[in-house]
């Protein structure tokens, strides 16, 4: 059925193909025929028409022809020539010029080919100068070009595009022994694959190469999502019972009133926890938007049904701020709740094991820890993971995967549903978009570093009126390359000047257990000032903290900015936000403008994903999310929807993929990759 007898040899099987260039190849990503057959162009020549001079209005890639008219060479600086010609046409020219350096034959064989030449086609891009059109070193032809759409690969030097041509028309011979691995029902819709590989690399026309594009990324998000969700439609968890006298306890005793948003995800995961599949649920918001008191109600309704609760986090002050939190909230239950982190003594660590494997202990909060050997639950039937994209994906799964634990997974990233569909596929998602009434919008404003003295006077006046304030800084140590002031070095200028007398303390990420004190010191008010690098970014909680001042604000993503900005202004005072930056450039004040003139952390986030990709979204390179060979979580976002929705309803349908053998086994191939 799918075995190849030719598309997974070496490309030593090409035509002049030997060891030199099958090692030029592997700089390619091109090892077998497969890989060439799926090496697609990067862009295509556009040969579909050929225009005059007089047709061009926009600037862009055309293919022109003319009368030849004005050719010239002359010497230029640095050792070059300059070869010049021009297009003529019903009284309009196209100024052509190549720029060559005076070396060998080159500037001489442009020249004497174009000598002589009545009529000429030239291929490249055309923009306006002051009176003419011009194009730079364009490709031309003394003949007419056969017309259509000629593709253009990727290339290292000694390997030509007119190589690849013909490589990729060998590997279409044997395009035959890919077999088709999607449903009938979505060949009707998308077209097949053979068809759409060979569109991709040779297309009639541009709606032929779109529509081969279309099928092979709507292929490409498909079998991702099924290797996703497959084995999530029909786990088995935990039912748990209806809302009982502690829950309603619980929703009675809150000294709030839910948002609309926290009521939602409530309901969401009541009716995820009552049924009999496992429950595997995103709660995503805005910093301070009230996603704990949701996983509050999911810890009680998993007690009050008989089970234990583990709740990970990613580094031990969080773990200790979420215990402190949970302990206050379940205090008049009798809820019991704990700790379980690197730091316990091994008296400390053993009591704690012993109360959840003889299930007295109802709660636990922890770091990695809780993933580690020799910990045992008696019956743990929630698992809660705050802050999801600090872990892998397979810490993730491994709490309570034995158990088969529901999962709820809270985020205080704003995360577009494009990357939440890659970096969470495998989950629902709930997401509260409110913030608890009467939080006033942080007053965020633009500062020049000439002015700021006047912001570190500001903080000053802050902290002597009990409120705390964060400086955070892009880099640990000093780069001349950037000119950015280190952490470290600034601190002893703020002590010094600005902030003398004011308890100051420093954070940074190459710090061990030093940095715990530090943060807790903080959190106790033991400091009034924390100046750190993004290490605050994540799930600090520090009520009194007003100020957020960030030094070299244009070092940051849209996003970072957003997320720090949400760690100030959290409890009845208003916040601040000062972003310090040189704004030399538009696109820098367009960018921290559009943080200033903006609460709203998920149109900041797709902001973000469109400038600076799902690579540096929020710090999250090498996180894992995927890199697709076509596909583009953005500017394909609508059919990575549809795909994922498509997975879904044939896993409901065929958990096993049984009745799709040739879809199940190309899901197999690839799985080591997804």
């Amino acid at each position: 059925m799918g075995t190849s007898k030719w598309l997974d040899k070496e490309v030593t099987v090409l035509p002049g193909v030997g060891a030199n260039r099958r090692q030029l190849l592997a700089k390619l990503g091109l090892y077998t025929l497969r890989d060439v057959l799926y090496g697609f162009p990067r862009t295509y020549q556009d040969f579909t028409r050929v225009w005059s001079p007089d047709e061009l209005r926009e600037e862009g890639e055309y293919l022109v022809t003319g009368e030849l008219v004005e050719l010239t060479e002359r010497p230029i600086s640095g050792g070059r020539r300059l070869v010049q010609a021009s297009l003529h046409m019903d009284g309009s020219y196209l100024r052509l010029t190549w720029f060559l350096v005076h070396r060998g034959r080159g500037y001489t064989y442009i020249y004497n080919r174009l000598k002589g030449a009545k009529r000429l086609w030239a291929y490249g891009h055309a923009k306006r100068a002051l009176v003419e059109w011009e194009m730079n070193s364009p490709e031309f032809f003394l003949r007419q070009p056969k017309l259509g759409l000629t593709p253009v690969y990727p290339l290292v030097a000694g390997i030509t595009n007119k190589m690849r041509i013909s490589w990729a028309q060998f590997a279409l011979e044997h395009l035959d022994e890919l077999y088709e691995c999607l449903p009938s029902h979505l060949t009707a819709k998308y077209g097949d694959r053979h068809t759409a590989i060979r569109d991709m690399h040779f297309p009639g026309s541009w709606a032929a190469q779109k529509k081969a594009r279309t099928r092979l990324v709507f292929e490409e998000f498909f079998l991702f999502h099924l290797g996703l969700q497959s084995g999530v439609a029909q786990a088995d968890g935990w039912p748990h019972k209806v809302d009982g006298p502690l829950v309603k306890r619980f929703l009675e005793g809150l000294p709030f009133r839910l948002t609309v948003g926290q009521a939602q995800s409530i309901a969401d995961v009541r009716a995820d926890m009552e049924s009999t599949a496992r429950m595997g649920r995103l709660i995503q918001g805005e910093v301070g938007s009230g996603k704990t008191v949701v996983a509050q109600y999911a810890a009680v309704k998993a007690v009050e049904s008989g089970g234990q609760v583990a709740i990970m986090v990613p580094t031990e002050v969080l773990a200790r701020q979420m215990a402190d939190r949970f302990r206050d909230a379940f205090q008049h239950l009798g809820i019991e709740v704990d700790l379980l982190v690197g730091s316990l003594t091994k008296k400390n660590r053993e009591e704690v094991l012993k109360r959840l494997q003889n299930g007295e202990l109802q709660v636990v909060v922890g770091t990695h820890a809780l993933i580690t050997e020799g910990v045992e639950f008696k019956k743990l039937t929630l698992a809660i993971v705050d802050e999801q994209h600090r872990f892998g994906v397979e810490q993730r799964q491994a709490l309570g995967a034995s158990s088969g634990a529901d999962m709820l997974v809270m985020s205080a990233t704003p995360i577009p549903r494009s990357l939440a569909l890659t970096m969470y596929g495998d989950l629902d998602v709930s997401t509260i978009r409110e913030l608890p009434r009467g939080r006033k919008p942080v007053d965020t404003r633009l500062i020049h570093p000439s002015q700021r003295e006047r912001v570190y006077t500001f903080v000053t006046s802050r902290v002597k009126q009990g409120e705390q304030a964060f400086v955070v800084f892009p880099l640990v140590e000093e780069s001349d390359k950037l000119d950015l002031k280190a952490a470290v070095q600034e601190m002893e200028r703020l002590k010094a000047g600005p902030l003398r007398g004011v308890r100051v303390g420093l954070v940074h990420g190459q710090m061990g257990k030093e940095k715990d004190e530090i943060l807790q010191a903080f959190y106790r008010h033991e400091l009034d000032v924390l100046v750190a690098t993004t290490v605050i970014e994540v799930g600090m909680n520090i009520p009194r903290a007003t100020v957020m001042v960030i030094e070299n604000a244009d070092r940051f993503g849209l996003a970072q900015l957003h997320q720090l900005r949400g760690r100030v202004g959290r409890g009845d005072k208003q916040g601040y936000c000062f972003l310090i930056a040189d704004l030399k450039t538009d696109t820098v004040r367009a960018r921290l403008n559009a943080i200033r003139n903006s609460n709203d952390g998920f149109l900041i986030a797709e902001e973000d994903l469109k400038l600076r990709g799902p690579g540096d979204l929020l710090g999250l390179r090498q996180s894992g999310q995927p890199m697709f060979l076509l596909g583009d979580i953005v500017a394909d976002q609508e059919l990575l929807i549809i795909a994922a929705e498509a997975a879904k309803a044939l896993l409901g349908q065929d958990p096993e993929l049984d009745e799709y053998p040739t879809l199940k086994e190309e899901l197999n191939r690839q799985r080591p990759a997804v």
